[in-house]
């Protein structure tokens, strides 16, 4: 939900709206017409972007500079929204393959690119079907500003990516446009407007890093490259392995009579709970005061003060605290503990004297 103060101002017959988030920093237009902007997309008169600039050729080529370094050459890209396919004619070659989507009706105008699929049609989770490679890359450029439902968005884009895989994002520089008041920048197709503060901060909470980052045209576009860096986790497919532990501990146990705890807290009341022969655990030991004289959930074993003379005719302690398994050891040899200690921090073993 956006939290924050808004502002409105006439543009002809139109009031719009930006309302800013005090929390995450993003400005949305909130006279976006969602619907009213897809006929626009999809009608034949409508025209992708072209470069008719030779300035932007320099522009493309300095995109492609900056994001080359972060190209392996069995990368595969995923443009989305690339208008007239500017960028992809030049980045192509640079891929094992590449993709574009785009719901334009108007097909990229590239010839002779033996590496390039376009899909046509929206970008969504249904484009995954289509595609036959794993995308390392994904570029979209002055898209984000179109989406109304960027967070969206932006997870669908990293579900497709793989891990260590790249994005590029390039968005209006909000801070430029604000700081020379440039009031013919708010658009009717543009629904939300980005600081690049605003992009990392989104970015970083998906779990990517920052990379590389420059500005276009005099500061009035952000490029910024992100990196997914979701850590890898093990799948434990035995954890059975739990019972193993407890079996071993079992088996110490059948050696010993009048056998103590050390531990009262969670670790302590939780691993009783797994010994078979309860009736040999006689006390717990404890340096908290609070709980001598009281007992362990749901058992007779009273909670002591580990001193020498409690310590008298017991032949084994089980160590239950394993946040602080070597200090407690320590502390029971140098405090007159003679017998056999069981030790459970990271592997069930017998402490000799």
């Amino acid at each position: 939900m956006l939290r924050g103060g808004g502002i409105e101002f006439c543009k002809g017959d139109e009031t719009i709206t930006l309302v800013q988030c005090k929390n995450c920093g993003y400005v949305f237009n909130s006279t976006f017409n969602l619907e009213k902007i897809s006929k626009e997309y999809e009608n034949k008169n409508y025209f992708s972007r072209k470069i008719v600039s030779n300035s932007m050729n320099s522009v493309i080529l300095n995109i492609k500079n900056k994001l080359s370094p972060f190209i392996k050459k069995n990368f595969v890209c995923l443009e989305i929204a690339p208008g007239s396919g500017d960028l992809a004619s030049v980045l192509s070659k640079e891929f094992k393959f590449y993709y574009t989507c785009d719901p334009s009706l108007v097909s990229l105008e590239i010839e002779n690119v033996e590496n390039l699929k376009h899909i046509q049609g929206f970008f969504s989770t249904k484009i995954k079907e289509k595609l036959e490679y794993k995308i390392n890359f994904i570029i979209f450029r002055h898209l984000l500003e179109h989406i109304n439902t960027p967070l969206n968005f932006l997870k669908t884009c990293l579900n497709l990516l793989e891990n260590d895989g790249f994005i590029y994002v390039e968005v209006p520089n909000f801070d430029e446009i604000v700081k020379n008041k440039r009031f013919y920048e708010i658009f009717n197709d543009h629904c939300g407007y980005y600081q690049k503060n605003v992009l990392i901060n989104a970015f970083k909470n998906l779990g990517c890093e920052i990379a590389d980052e420059f500005f276009l045209f005099n500061e009035q576009h952000i490029g910024v490259i992100f990196q997914k860096k979701n850590l890898k986790f093990e799948i434990y497919n035995e954890l059975c392995e739990f019972n193993d532990n407890a079996k071993i501990l079992n088996s110490f146990i059948k050696n010993y009579e009048n056998i103590a705890i050390y531990g009262s807290g969670a670790h302590g009341n939780t691993i009783i709970t797994f010994i078979d022969e309860n009736e040999k655990i006689v006390k717990c030991f404890d340096l908290d005061k609070r709980k001598w004289g009281k007992f362990l959930q749901n058992s007779k074993i009273c909670i002591q003060e580990p001193t020498k003379e409690n310590f008298a005719n017991l032949a084994c302690i089980i160590v239950a605290a394993p946040l602080y398994e070597k200090e407690i050891i320590d502390f029971l040899r140098k405090n007159g503990f003679n017998g056999d200690i069981i030790a459970t921090e990271k592997n069930i073993e017998i402490l000799k004297a």
